[in-house]
């Protein structure tokens, strides 16, 4: 008998809340499922019925962030300019409703992984505005990848920009270097 979608859906968000929690305290990599599902309340085959491992589990929280950024840069109109100040304030806003959990996301150990997803999922739609080259691809590596370790870093410092300040950090590696250098001829 299928299960009702609320309730495998509130299932599923025990045990990433379970993980999130073990996260404040552990690496990622001791955490181990026996932890998880107790503190769910759920055992090892109902965890192994949504996810294969624990890799398998912060795969699928990364994603749930991007899918709500994507809908978030969508309903603010801001999905299609990178250049727009919407498209970095959304950013920034997604990324302070889910401090906790980015902190954990972009912890050392797992920094380069989900900042490449992050830069992947977000700028997608560019390859179709640019003609991207490889030079251009190695610009857009730069600067995204700066751009949202710059901001993972600053939610995570006790000395951090406010979000203006920010905003015209980015702005301004936006103007003088980033925008010329994809419009530059190849």
């Amino acid at each position: 008998m299928k299960k009702q979608p609320e309730i495998t859906d509130a299932t599923r968000e025990s045990f990433v809340n379970a993980f999130f929690q073990l996260a404040k305290t552990k690496s990622i990599s001791r955490i181990t499922i026996r932890e998880i599902t107790n503190l769910a309340g759920y055992n090892r085959t109902t965890f192994y019925r949504y996810f294969e491992d624990v890799y398998a589990l912060v795969e699928y929280a990364e994603d749930e962030f991007l899918r709500g950024v994507k809908t978030a840069l969508e309903i603010h109109g801001a999905a299609e300019s990178i250049s727009g100040d919407k498209f970095f304030e959304v950013i920034i806003n997604s990324f302070h409703e889910n401090k906790e959990r980015i902190s954990i996301l972009v912890s050392e150990q797992n920094r380069s992984h989900f900042l490449r997803k992050i830069k992947e999922a977000i700028t997608s739609h560019v390859d179709q505005e640019h003609n991207v080259t490889p030079k251009k691809r190695i610009i857009m590596d730069i600067y995204f990848y700066g751009i949202f370790h710059a901001i993972s870093t600053n939610l995570q410092s006790k000395d951090a920009l406010s979000d203006e300040d920010l905003m015209d950090v980015i702005k301004a590696m936006f103007n003088s270097w980033y925008r010329p250098e994809m419009t530059r001829d190849a």
